[in-house]
């Protein structure tokens, strides 16, 4: 994700754009709280179902701009992550944020969506989440083979990833202990973190990971 070129020059140039392709299909967004070793900070996932008459391939970059504040980010298409769901192809970051951490401004952002030949089409999403969750931050325990969660989130899961980082599995959890083993995990597991989800308030929270001791 880069900053690049100041907000006027860059509506200028979108401006100066045909309008015809590409499509945004679908969009899909959700506020996420983060825990770090500062403390809690905001993070925007923002993906989008895009589609180009020319493939998919011709797809450039993505603008998120805040008019009102001024502010924007850019996903180029080396940037942007690629996600599958139902066998559709969504394009987008689950990272952006302010570069010194401060909440994310609330209200109209516009996504601007531009393919190599400089055809753009533009959706406009309302960032309305209260600046401070209705919940508390879930927390994750792990002791040997036992795992505890304190969350008063409608939906939680614990995610699983290897030594390098990677999701290997996550798995949708009930109950508020219970044990890591009896969860099916793969052996390559050597961590572990809560993310905890508020469908209805389009919020989530995402704790720290925990290594693995089992």
């Amino acid at each position: 994700m880069r900053r690049m070129l100041p907000l006027l020059l860059i509506n200028l140039i979108l401006l100066s754009c045909s309008r015809s392709v590409p499509q945004i299909q679908n969009f899909s967004y959700k506020l996420i709280y983060t825990e770090t070793s500062k403390g809690i900070k905001e993070q925007l996932s923002l993906f989008v179902l895009a589609q180009d008459e020319d493939g998919n391939e011709d797809l450039d970059s993505i603008y998120i701009i805040h008019d009102d504040q001024q502010l924007y980010w850019t996903l180029s298409s080396e940037d942007w992550l690629k996600v599958n769901r139902d066998n559709q192809m969504w394009i987008g970051s689950h990272s952006i944020s302010m570069v010194d951490e401060s909440p994310l401004p609330r209200g109209l952002y516009r996504i601007i969506l531009t393919d190599k030949g400089g055809e753009r089409t533009e959706k406009i999403i309302g960032l309305d989440a209260p600046l401070q969750s209705r919940y508390a931050f879930p927390q994750l325990q792990v002791m040997g083979d036992s795992y505890t969660i304190r969350s008063a989130y409608p939906k939680n899961t614990i995610l699983c990833y290897d030594k390098d980082g990677a999701l290997v599995k996550s798995v949708p959890v009930t109950a508020a202990s219970g044990s890591l083993k009896a969860l099916g995990l793969p052996s390559s597991v050597f961590a572990f973190a809560l993310w905890a989800e508020d469908p209805e308030g389009n919020t989530g929270a995402l704790t720290k990971t925990i290594p693995a001791n089992f």
